[in-house]
């Protein structure tokens, strides 16, 4: 099952609170049953949130709520308690009691729920259902005005500040930063990732308006490499060293290092010990998995090939330290993409980030309305000078790059998560 009646996939977006928060009074507000961590970010917010549920999962007695999004292939990977997927048939119940929620809603607010609209209605009911108490809810877009920001959080988390969704959001870091410190509530902790100085500037005055008191990632938290490839971590009031932390990438460690800080407070505010925090971390950090964000793709037959939702150039710069590291060990011979993004996206701005590492990219145009079009993206190699072949689709731009690359050399897709979908779909791997 793909997306049910009910729920057709992403339409337009409609900023504004006054749909969802109709639809939770008709059904005895959902979304209040339950404190909430809430992530929101420009990069790194689905791999935060992965960490946080992990290590929280492993850390209090009752069941805890996941809410992510996009989905790579099945729109019930976007809500899970105690990591398992809300089951199918009773996902399409819901679309079903969403739809009917939506087309109420449209009578008294003058427009139906928008398709996140109608999956946070969805989680925060699945979440009340199953008694959640603790839930780690990631924005969709922005934070003002997202449809999870009527959740009640214990803590609010900002991963990052970059360019993206500028029709929405804004076109400086100042606006961008401006909506997202719209999930900060009254006297709620906060944890800020890695944001320049103007950003950042934004999100703190917000927080010292609402006196919350703010973690600071190189202020507050902190990483260290260690010998044999682990990680310590340190956090006011905790340590962990010598952490094995199971997802790949510098970028992670920093998210791991913010849902680290999330979970220390959800246990302070909670009284719990903190030897019990640190052993639910380190159990968790080894072991939680996010598929389709720098990991390699799963089976013997795709040994070589990488995935990696990058799809906009601070993600794109991120990925590129990352291959870089790769080809000055030696792990990569030679490098090929596997490449195509979404139109309306910073097409120019992601090649220009990801150039200095490639041998070469093999561009195909994705499936869909929002697809952009292969001549857009060919135009882009041809302007940033990168040695590129075009593919009439998915399949054959993996035969052109697998062959391309060589038996020493790596194969990554990237530049959407759509891209990173369509190589979990075609070449198998479990992503949830």
């Amino acid at each position: 099952m793909r997306d049910p009646v009910g729920l057709r996939g992403p339409e337009r977006i409609r900023p504004g609170l006054e749909r969802i928060l109709a639809a939770f009074e008709r059904t005895g507000h959902p979304e209040r049953t339950f404190r909430a961590v809430h992530i929101a970010g420009t990069n790194g917010k689905g791999s935060t949130a992965c960490f946080t549920d992990a290590i929280l999962r492993r850390l209090v007695a009752e069941p805890v709520g996941l809410y992510t999004s996009p989905h790579l292939l099945f729109p019930e990977e976007r809500i899970r308690v105690d990591g398992e997927k809300i089951p199918p048939g009773k996902f399409a119940r819901y679309a079903a009691k969403a739809s009917t929620l939506s087309r109420s809603v449209a009578v008294t607010e003058g427009e139906p729920l928008s398709y996140f609209e109608e999956m946070t209605w969805i989680a925060c009911d699945w979440f009340r259902r199953r008694e959640v108490s603790l839930a780690v809810m990631e924005t969709g877009l922005g934070g003002r005005w997202d449809a999870t920001n009527l959740c009640i959080p214990v803590v609010s988390v900002i991963t990052n500040v970059a360019r993206d969704h500028a029709e929405w959001l804004g076109r400086s870091l100042r606006a961008i930063a401006s909506e997202k410190s719209g999930i900060l509530k009254e006297n709620t902790p906060a944890i800020l990732g890695r944001l320049a100085s103007s950003p950042r500037n934004v999100v703190v005055a917000m927080a010292r308006e609402k006196g919350s008191r703010v973690w600071e990632i190189d202020r507050d938290l902190r990483w260290e490499d260690c010998p044999g490839g682990r990680i310590s971590f340190f956090l006011p009031g905790v340590s962990l060293t010598r952490v094995k932390v199971s997802m790949q990438g510098e970028f992670q460690r920093d998210n791991a290092l913010l849902g680290l800080g999330a979970s220390w407070i959800v246990a302070e505010f909670r009284g719990i010990p903190r030897i019990d925090f640190e052993r639910a971390a380190r159990s968790a950090l080894g072991k939680a998995r996010w598929p389709g964000r720098y990991a390699p793709l799963p089976g013997k037959r795709n040994a070589g090939a990488w995935v990696d939702g990058a799809h906009n150039p601070a993600a794109a710069t991120a990925l590129a330290r990352e291959l870089a590291k790769r080809r000055n060990d030696g792990s990569a011979k030679r490098i090929v993409a596997l490449w195509s993004m979404l139109d309306g996206k910073d097409i120019d701005g992601f090649v220009r980030a990801i150039s200095p590492v490639m041998d070469g990219v093999v561009v195909y145009p994705m499936e869909g309305d929002r697809a952009a079009p292969l001549a857009l993206l060919s135009s882009a190699l041809k302007r940033a000078g990168i040695l590129h072949r075009e593919a009439i689709n998915f399949p054959d731009g993996w035969e052109i790059a697998r062959r391309w690359a060589g038996n020493d050399g790596m194969t990554i897709v990237c530049g959407s998560l759509m891209a990173a979908a369509d190589a979990y779909r075609f070449r198998g791997g479990r992503v949830a």
